[in-house]
């Protein structure tokens, strides 16, 4: 597929799981009084709008970026936002359905009752919508950093964040490890619809886990540099001076020196920079 049809699509899934999460947010958000497993879906609910808000932005100011088009290409993403819909638009079904006596000042007995009875599905859906949230958030944060790292200089700080996200990515997989076999067993040796729908959109989730975190480790240290003109016995340098940094990806321009100036691309440990630079 072409990156940039990549990136629109991407955009536009997005977009619509925005759109159900508000959606749904809004529809909880009216129930005055409601039992504590929806009322506690509205902070579920404001992450997740802000998360996909924010991956919206991200996309639309970015959409030229050649990085972003290749990251989306590796990771996957659709898969966790157009299941991020579905649950919205399934959970928007669910309280509608079970909240059909309340009214926005007051919120019916009958449904209360009806909730408690289906806290169960209403739990597993915000569990399962968690899930995504967590996942969207984290692949977020590694677009962000792999976008600034072509532009940040800052090899040491660089290398720290990137060991960060790469935690981070590991420690998400793990849990959604746990969270896919506790829903593929249970005390009688079976599972319900609703437990085996968890499980796959776990495995699911692992895996954008698994292609972000290896598009991630790809991208850890770049760093892109333009020309470089000296002259006039000046002395100039474009890269890493000390220790040898490993897996670093440099890109420079044209170097231009005259008139006895000196200068230099790459990496270089200090005695050679000393005796490059030295009077």
């Amino acid at each position: 597929m072409d990156p940039l049809s990549v990136t629109s699509s991407v955009l536009a899934v997005a977009t619509a799981a925005l759109q159900s999460a508000k959606a749904l947010h809004d529809l909880v958000h009216g129930l005055v009084d409601a039992p504590r497993s929806v009322s506690q879906s509205r902070s579920l609910l404001s992450q997740t709008q802000t998360t996909l808000g924010a991956l919206t932005r991200t996309l639309e100011s970015n959409s030229a970026a050649g990085v972003v088009d290749s990251v989306l290409q590796d990771i996957g993403l659709s898969k966790a936002l157009e299941s991020t819909n579905s649950l919205c638009q399934e959970f928007t079904t669910a309280i509608t359905r079970l909240t059909s006596h309340s009214t926005d000042s007051r919120f019916s007995t009958r449904d209360r009752f009806v909730v408690q009875f289906n806290e169960s599905k209403i739990n597993g859906l915000n569990k399962d919508l968690a899930d995504c949230q967590r996942t969207i958030t984290l692949v977020l944060s590694s677009i962000t950093l792999i976008v600034s790292s072509h532009t940040s200089e800052n090899v040491d700080q660089l290398r720290t964040q990137f060991d960060t996200q790469e935690l981070a990515l590991a420690d998400l997989g793990a849990q959604l490890r746990t969270r896919e076999a506790e829903s593929q067993s249970d005390d009688h040796g079976s599972t319900t619809a609703e437990e085996d729908s968890s499980a796959q959109l776990a495995a699911n989730l692992q895996k954008v886990c698994r292609r972000t975190q290896a598009a991630t480790r790809a991208q850890r240290t770049v760093q892109k540099f333009g020309t470089m003109l000296t002259d006039n016995h000046s002395i100039a340098m474009q890269g890493i001076v000390g220790v040898a940094q490993p897996g670093v990806d440099q890109s420079f321009g044209n170097m231009t020196t005259t008139m006895s100036s000196r200068a230099f691309q790459g990496q270089m440990d200090s005695s050679s920079f000393g005796k490059l630079f030295s009077k």
